[in-house]
């Protein structure tokens, strides 16, 4: 933000923001001078606030009531007079004890980080599973259904699983898939989807069997598929919590209300939100801060954070809520939850973890694959 204000427009402004994320009520000058002991008469705070007001950082919902916040106004609070905040101690050891509590589990660490992120803040909270950067096949497996249909299973290298239901163009017995799995799996191990897109795009196909043909399209298909967040990937939590908060209870009419009250049902519900996380954070790390207009979603504000340490898995963490939202303490939750998932990670990954249980056989997305003259169709179903 190139703007910047005067010292006493800053304080004025800070204090304007700060009372109106406390109360949800407009600021009039006179309390505004006396409550935060500007130094200023009221006077001049409200000259400044008018000036404010021309200059697009707060306005007025009648000509006779106080003032609040606009986007602009929260923005330049968030860049340049926000006060540094970290949780304490006392939190902190609080929040790590929750996890220790939780069996050690990937969607157990995922679900209680939308929890807590939730309950703190009174907002919606959206986080997603870990994903690595670039899937790439560990190694992959095939089961006889019949004589032409197989199931199947493949590992990436990140420990997820996927599996999908073939429909093989030449009859095979369960020996011929051993055998064609561990050709493909000695020629293609460790690739990843784009690779083997090069390979197929470069007439590798020619090169295999019919049967070797599908399942190495499937494989494009799934592993290709993988570095994308599904709506099974996908927790959130507090969507009534937020809806308690006053812009959805109290300010405005009741067809504003209930404007917002659609908007984020819907946005969540579409998992429209996610691809809005994605954008605001494609390869950096750290916290950022989305507010209203920013996004499709003019009345709310996202504090988003990715997390996932350089060459292991990661996702995407944040809160989502009315633009009064207490982007302090939501920077600093979201930021201290991006470390604890770094350091559970990290212990999870590097101690093996991400190795398959064999009992996960049957979660997962299940597909179906056919081929016709190097074609593939497919549909997905969740079984």
């Amino acid at each position: 933000m190139e703007k910047r204000l005067n010292p006493r427009k800053d304080a004025i402004l800070r204090a304007l923001v700060e009372e109106y994320i406390r109360t949800a009520e407009p600021v009039a000058s006179q309390p505004l001078a006396e409550k935060y002991q500007l130094g200023y008469s009221s006077a001049t705070v409200r000259i400044d606030l008018k000036a404010l007001e021309e200059d697009g950082f707060v306005y007025q919902r009648h000509s006779s009531g106080g003032r609040i916040p606009t986007d602009l106004g929260y923005r330049y609070f968030v860049e340049r007079l926000m006060p540094e905040s970290t949780l304490g101690m006392h939190e902190q050891r609080l929040i790590r004890h929750q996890f220790y509590q939780v069996q050690y589990q990937l969607d157990q660490w995922v679900r209680l980080s939308a929890s807590i992120l939730s309950q703190a803040l009174g907002s919606a909270a959206v986080v997603t599973i870990p994903r690595a950067s670039e899937g790439r096949l560990k190694h992959f497996e095939m089961l006889s259904l019949n004589d032409t249909i197989a199931l199947l299973v493949l590992v990436l290298r990140d420990g997820s699983l996927s599996q999908g239901r073939l429909f093989l163009p030449d009859p095979a017995t369960q020996e011929d898939l051993s055998r064609l799995s561990q050709g493909l799996n000695a020629r293609f191990g460790g690739q990843s989807g784009s690779e083997l897109g090069d390979f197929v795009d470069a007439g590798g196909l020619a090169t295999l069997t019919p049967n070797e043909q599908v399942v190495t399209l499937a494989l494009v298909q799934h592993i290709s598929r993988h570095t994308t967040w599904g709506s099974e990937d996908v927790y959130q939590e507090g969507l009534t919590r937020m809806l308690g908060q006053p812009e959805f209870t109290r300010l405005g009419d009741e067809q504003e209300r209930g404007e917002r009250i659609r908007k984020v049902v819907e946005a969540l519900e579409q998992n429209a939100l996610l691809p809005m996380l994605q954008e605001q954070l494609p390869d950096a790390g750290g916290v950022q801060v989305v507010i209203g207009g920013e996004t499709d979603l003019h009345d709310l504000s996202i504090v988003v954070g990715r997390y996932g340490l350089p060459g292991m898995p990661g996702g995407l963490l944040g809160v989502v809520g009315p633009t009064r939202m207490q982007y302090s303490k939501a920077v600093a939750l979201v930021r201290y939850m991006t470390d604890i998932m770094n350091d559970l990670l990290a212990d999870y990954f590097g101690s093996g973890g991400a190795t398959p249980d064999p009992s996960m056989d049957g979660e997962g997305p299940t597909e179906t694959y056919t081929t016709k003259d190097h074609d593939t169709n497919h549909s997905a179903k969740v079984e």
